[in-house]
Order: structure tokens, then sequence, then C-alpha cells
């Protein structure tokens, strides 16, 4: 490897690539993200507030109500693209919270194929979704 890169699984130093490193370390970037924006936000309204000016003290919640709003439609408008098969295995795998071992012996199609169409559907919504 070119550059050496590391993950810590049970606390020993495991050498992985930029690919492996980039997927672990993905979420908690995202949240790191999240964080910092929201810690923005407070700021934001933290200044507004010390002009003087009174802000409901629950308008942060109903900003994030929103937000979430806005997510979840785009979220459903994205689920109305995918086909009927796919949104079937999605829902199986992520709202009824059956195991892909579980839909396989009820199915019939191997635990491979599943998780392949689930990586492949992944894929669509987000692009579908683009980063948020």
């Amino acid at each position: 490897m070119a550059e050496d890169r590391y993950i810590i699984i049970g606390g020993e130093k495991v050498p992985v690539s930029e690919e492996v490193y980039r997927a672990f370390k993905r979420p908690a970037w995202a949240e790191r993200k999240r964080r910092a924006v929201r810690a923005e936000r407070e700021r934001s309204l933290e200044a507004f507030t010390d002009d003087g000016l009174e802000l409901p003290a629950d308008q942060a919640l109903v900003d994030e109500i929103v937000e979430d709003r806005l997510i979840l439609d785009m979220l459903f408008e994205a689920l109305a693209e995918l086909t009927e098969d796919e949104r079937d295995l999605i829902d199986a795998l992520f709202y009824k919270d059956k195991s892909e071992r579980q839909i396989a012996a009820e199915t019939g199609v191997p635990r491979k194929t599943l998780a392949y169409r689930r990586d492949k559907i992944l894929a669509k919504l987000k692009k579908l979704l683009g980063d948020l």
C-alpha cells in the first residue's frame, strides 16, 4: 500500500486498503459533519438571540422536524422509482427486519443473490437521492 491505512478492531491495528478505510470511516465522518452543522446552527441561533431578538424555545426542534420531513419525502419519492420486486426486498430487509437468510428461505433465492440485489438497490437509491 502506498499510504498505510489502519482500522482498529479488537484493540489491534489492522492494515487495510484505501477503499476499505474510507468505507469503514464514512459513517463516522458523516456523523461528525452532522454534529458540526447542528453546532453551527445552534451558534447562529445564539447570536440571533444575543441581539435582543427572541426566538421561540422550540424553533430548533421545529427546524429538525421540517428537515426530517423533507428527507422522508425525498426517500418516498426515490422508493416510488423502484420496481415492485426492489421495494419488496427493501421492505423486508429494512422495515420488517428480516435477514437475508430468512428471505432466501422464504423465496428460494440464494442469499448471495439477495445481497447483490440489495447492494444494487441501495446504489440506485443513493443515486436517486443524491448527496443529502
